[in-house]
């Protein structure tokens, strides 16, 4: 499945679309806005490796390395500011592309990525996740936390241990309700899905 896996990224990668022209480019490898807690984070992000983290400062800080230096230039990520809600977009090198950012701990998530890596801890809301090609790890914090829980991939793995599933295989997918007040959906089309709880 792994082998699977890593073809479709691989073919992700090469087609990730770039954002249109007239955005912000820098050669940077940094950016910080102030942010409120409770408010809705959109993030539209090309293809890599993303480390997403809660913390307790009403900021949103993004931090980005490629394995060459001058493919800095290539990178673009900007984010932007509306009252309550956060739009964050990034584009960059086909490969070796891998940003991590740090958001207000209680937020609510909408993240679409291409292809790559996802990986989500600390944030206390609702999460709306999905991904083509690669591996999605959530920290869901505690599953009383959430009224529904879905998620599906076309050809891979689930593994939602605080939700007692595990499934592997085409076309597999799980629904779970609870009596908490946020919304987890995740959706894969080839790879790995881990939702975990680390409290």
């Amino acid at each position: 499945m792994r082998t699977l896996s890593a073809a479709l990224v691989a073919a992700a990668l090469v087609a990730a679309p770039a954002l249109q022209a007239g955005q912000d480019s820098r050669t940077a490898t940094s950016l910080e806005r102030e942010f409120v807690a409770n408010g809705k984070i959109t993030m539209d992000l090309s293809a890599g490796e993303y480390r997403i983290s809660g913390h307790s400062e009403n900021r949103i800080r993004m931090a980005w390395n490629v394995r060459d230096a001058w493919r800095l230039s290539d990178v673009k990520a900007r984010a932007d500011i509306k009252g309550s809600s956060a739009r964050i977009e990034t584009d960059g090198p086909s490969n070796n592309f891998r940003v991590t950012m740090d958001v207000p701990s209680k937020a609510d998530l909408f993240i679409r990525l291409t292809a790559g890596e996802l990986r989500l801890e600390g944030v206390e809301g609702s999460k709306d996740v999905e991904l083509h090609a690669g591996e999605i790890h959530i920290d869901v914090n505690r599953a009383e936390d959430y009224q529904s829980v879905d998620a599906s991939v076309w050809a891979g793995e689930i593994h939602a241990v605080p939700f007692h599933v595990v499934k592997e295989g085409l076309f597999r997918s799980f629904d779970w309700k609870g009596s908490g007040p946020y919304r987890l959906h995740t959706k894969l089309k080839a790879g790995e899905v881990w939702l975990s709880a680390k409290r």
